[in-house]
């Protein structure tokens, strides 16, 4: 094989130009390009570094993949029956990579990169180098026939929510704790969902009229009966244990009476918050994609091929609600409970998801009720001289005011507003 040279100026990807610049073997005209001056480096060599990236990602189908050919359907399929995405080298660097200028695009650079590498000889004596067709379909993604399973992450998520619900929850047994550790396998991806809730940002929280305290508007004391309740009466949800109060709100009424399940006839009385300060908080409610990297840079990683899969099935465990067949569920939410916690430790505000009753969006935001407003707040007794040594959760109406109070009943399907007063 003679040496071949192209340069940089024949690739669009960007980390492929930055290699040849790195590695190139001289400076030149190019063979394919014709641009005079550029970093050249052998179509052999080039060639070679193409390979093991291609290797980051893809593999030979008949190597443990799982595909199989069906002869009825005269078709690849996965371990599932379904069809297997079966790729050849030039449709994953043409199509899916688009790695070629389009100078070069008609010339004979994408199959001098993989020409064969073995002499006459060994290619005599059996020597086979899987690269050299190009438009042989023989390529899937590693892991593509088993998806979300082969990540990391999808490991370090169902490990950790074992290892809660079944083994320790609170010490370490036997040295075996490591729920933080698997929680920081979630910390790249989240900020990629951290958003900031601006100020004057207007958000809704119902509370059902059980009794005659809380009947009339005028007489609510709005930033006592609508807070987050006193902690001894804090009860399991989703994201909070029970005796630590978080503040529940949603993006509109509708939605927040429906997460309160106000039963038809039934009176409620909903706040209307408006927040104070910017916020910042971990947003699940969207669907982000992730486009994967290329496989051209030095630091690709493949478990973020699945990312997407995984995210939507992990923001759907946590914003479901638990089934309430079983007569104690509490164990249930102890990975999201963990979840939020974590959150909260690395200094964001709250989680914001999508709704699984309505059609907006909730907030746990983890701010507790004002003792100031709410004397029972919390258990410990506020005369103590070591009251101040206690931590308490930051009191909610630093971030948010009450501005507006509306009475509303249930009706069949709908909601009826029965009054307002405006605070």
């Amino acid at each position: 094989m003679k040496s071949v040279y192209c340069c940089d100026r024949c690739f669009s990807n960007e980390y492929l130009c930055e290699y040849i610049r790195e590695h190139y073997d001289q400076k030149g005209k190019c063979c394919y390009c014709n641009t005079n001056d550029s970093f050249l480096i052998s179509t052999k060599n080039l060639g070679i570094y193409m390979r093991e990236c291609i290797n980051k990602a893809y593999e030979n189908y008949d190597e443990g993949t799982g595909a199989y050919y069906d002869d009825e359907d005269k078709q690849y399929c996965g371990p599932d029956g379904n069809k297997a995405d079966i790729y050849s080298i030039r449709e994953i660097l043409m199509d899916y990579e688009m790695i070629l200028d389009d100078k070069v695009i008609a010339t004979s650079l994408l199959e001098d990169l993989f020409e064969n590498l073995y002499s006459y000889r060994e290619i005599q004596k059996g020597a086979e180098d899987p690269y050299d067709d190009i438009d042989a379909n023989i390529w899937v993604l590693q892991g593509d026939l088993y998806g979300s399973e082969q990540m990391r992450i999808y490991h370090a998520w169902e490990g950790f929510k074992f290892v809660i619900k079944h083994y320790n929850r609170f010490f370490d047994c036997e040295g075996y704790n490591p729920k933080e550790a698997y929680l920081e396998e979630l910390v790249p991806y989240i900020y990629d969902f951290v958003v900031d809730i601006p100020v004057g940002t207007k958000l809704y929280r119902t509370r059902v009229i059980e009794d005659d305290s809380i009947s009339e508007l005028e007489k609510i004391d709005s930033y006592s009966h609508m807070g987050p309740p006193p902690a001894e009466f804090a009860t399991t949800n989703r994201m909070n244990p029970a005796g630590i109060p978080y503040l529940y709100l949603a993006t509109d009424i509708d939605t927040t009476l429906l997460e309160c399940r106000v039963a038809e006839n039934a009176n409620a009385i909903t706040a209307e918050f408006i927040t104070k300060n910017v916020l910042q908080i971990v947003d699940l409610s969207d669907n982000r994609y992730y486009a994967p990297d290329s496989i051209f840079n030095p630091e690709y990683d493949h478990d973020n091929r699945w990312i997407n899969g995984f995210w939507r099935s992990f923001v759907k465990e946590i914003s479901m609600p638990v089934s309430d067949d079983k007569k104690d569920h509490s164990y249930e939410y102890t990975a999201t409970q963990l979840v939020a916690e974590f959150f909260r430790k690395k200094g964001f505000d709250g989680v914001c998801f999508k709704s699984s009753v309505g059609s907006g969006k909730n907030y746990v935001f983890f701010f507790g009720p004002d003792p100031e407003y709410t004397s029972n707040a919390y258990p410990y007794p506020f005369n103590s001289p070591y009251f101040e040594m206690v931590p308490i959760l930051e009191p909610y109406t630093e971030m948010f005011d009450i501005t507006e109070l509306q009475k509303v009943k249930k009706e069949k399907d709908s909601f009826r507003i029965i009054g307002k007063r405006i605070i």
